[in-house]
């Protein structure tokens, strides 16, 4: 079972990465050493996070990625990784003289995770991808994208997108303080989880009331939906006409949450995308993220559309 998704549907713009995956009680102290009990290499980046979360609950190659890539074996792997995907590859862009994009990654035994990255060719400001995207964006109904790339790509990315009438979900990650808010009220939702909406807000979130806070003055400086979400408290919906808090998916053991929040953000692109409403697809996209942390790695966790499904009922 799929959701009934076209081909060429839904535009990812994001970074690709290799990620190193190490399981810990703790992250070391400065001068310390500590030993952990799990090791493993997952393609990783959180466009390529979401394209995997978009593609596995969508029809083949209904997701296109755009993206760079280093002239090398890593950069082979995460483009062999999208193809058997059934992503479309054709507009990832190969940067000969840089490495493809790297994250380190601790993740403990409670399930939160610590990223450290060096973005390597994701950081190049190579506009012909605005190029490569405005000629293949014929099919698209909805773009996803974050704060990976170069910023002036993803404005005008962002721009092309509007001009055309294509919806846009950003995820507001990695957080960059040079980013105003005339750069996120051209997405149509924004996808910040408690982190990011304090950064954004000055607002610590602890409870559903402070998410609402947040919720209220992000939207009060013209971010048209807000969506934060919330980890094992759902999430929170807010617009100029309508806020809910959405409640969270129960799961028995949480593995590793590195992208549970790359699952929401391609799950409920992927939903939209299909024609489902916003509600339904919200609810789609928090029992698919809690899915994603029942399980290692970051596009490896993605889960099925079956299993969601099998989820809800």
């Amino acid at each position: 079972m799929k959701l009934d998704t076209s081909k060429a549907s839904i535009s990812v713009l994001g970074a690709l990465n290799m990620d190193l995956i190490m399981n810990l009680n703790r992250p070391a102290k400065p001068g310390e050493t500590v030993v952990g009990d799990k090791f493993y290499t997952a393609p990783g980046g959180k466009g390529g996070n979401q394209a995997v979360a978009a593609a596995r609950v969508s029809n083949s190659e209904s997701v296109s990625f755009f993206g760079f890539i280093g002239d090398d074996n890593y950069g082979s792997e995460l483009k062999n990784y999208l193809k058997n995907e059934e992503i479309i590859i054709k507009n990832i862009k190969t940067h000969k003289n840089s490495h493809s994009g790297i994250a380190i990654i601790f993740t403990t035994n409670s399930g939160q995770n610590h990223v450290n990255a060096v973005y390597g060719a994701n950081e190049k400001k190579d506009l012909s991808l605005v190029d490569v995207f405005n000629k293949n964006i014929k099919s698209t109904k909805i773009l996803i994208t974050q704060n990976e790339l170069d910023e002036e790509i993803t404005r005008e990315c962002m721009s092309i997108a509007i001009e055309n009438n294509i919806p846009i979900i950003l995820d507001p990650a990695p957080y960059r303080d040079n980013l105003d808010f005339d750069y996120y009220k051209m997405a149509d939702f924004i996808t910040p989880n408690e982190i990011e909406s304090e950064y954004m807000t000055g607002i610590k979130i602890q409870n559903i009331e402070d998410a609402k806070k947040s919720a209220n003055l992000l939207v009060a400086e013209g971010i048209k939906n807000c969506i934060i979400t919330l980890g094992e408290n759902g999430a929170y919906f807010k617009n100029e006409n309508f806020e809910n808090h959405f409640k969270p998916h129960k799961i028995q053991e949480v593995k590793a949450s590195v992208a549970a929040g790359d699952a929401f953000s391609g799950i409920l692109g992927a939903s939209l995308a299909s024609g489902e409403e916003l509600n339904k697809s919200i609810d789609t996209a928090i029992v698919g993220s809690a899915l994603s942390v029942t399980k290692y790695g970051a596009q490896e966790s993605m889960p099925l559309y079956d299993e969601i499904i099998n989820a809800i009922n």
